[in-house]
């Protein structure tokens, strides 16, 4: 089974309470009661969305967390990376690269396309989209580009 890990999920959940226009900054407890996460799971998420500058935080009596920019502004990908360093779907799209077969590889180039749409889409949707329910359309009008219309369209015309 193909799936991302629990952190990511927790780091998406976590970003997504934050998410409040307006709001001041949010103590970590109140985050932590909000998603029903163990506080120590936050606050090791937490730490990882500052680091990769998702989340900005302030110390003290009157400090806590917020968002580092707009929701919308906040890619898919973005928090993947701070949290889990990325999305790669084999070892071979991973940076390291430590496939030991990938010299006598027929399928390397197709799972390098395939990986790279994925974090494609990862990029262009962001933590607002993620705070309403999206269909599969929703999705789609999100990544396909003016190129990809036009294509489709050719693609038509020449049938």
């Amino acid at each position: 089974m193909l799936r991302l890990a629990r952190l990511a999920d927790y780091g998406l959940l976590i970003a997504s309470a934050l998410d409040e226009p307006g709001k001041d900054l949010v103590k970590l407890d109140q985050v932590a009661d909000q998603t029903k996460l163990p506080i120590p799971t936050v606050r090791k998420i937490m730490k990882l969305l500052v680091d990769g500058g998702v989340v900005h935080s302030e110390r003290g009596v009157k400090g806590g967390y917020c968002l580092s920019d707009a929701a919308y502004n906040i890619s898919i990908a973005r928090i993947l990376r701070a949290v889990e360093g990325g999305v790669a779907l084999t070892d071979c799209c991973a940076e390291e690269r430590v496939c030991d077969v990938m010299h006598a590889c027929t399928v390397h180039s197709n799972w390098s396309v395939i990986n790279q749409t994925v974090n494609e889409i990862f990029e262009r949707l962001t933590l607002r989209d993620m705070s309403r329910r999206l269909s599969k359309a929703d999705v789609i009008s999100k990544v396909r580009t003016d190129d990809d219309v036009d294509l489709v369209m050719l693609s038509e015309l020449a049938s």
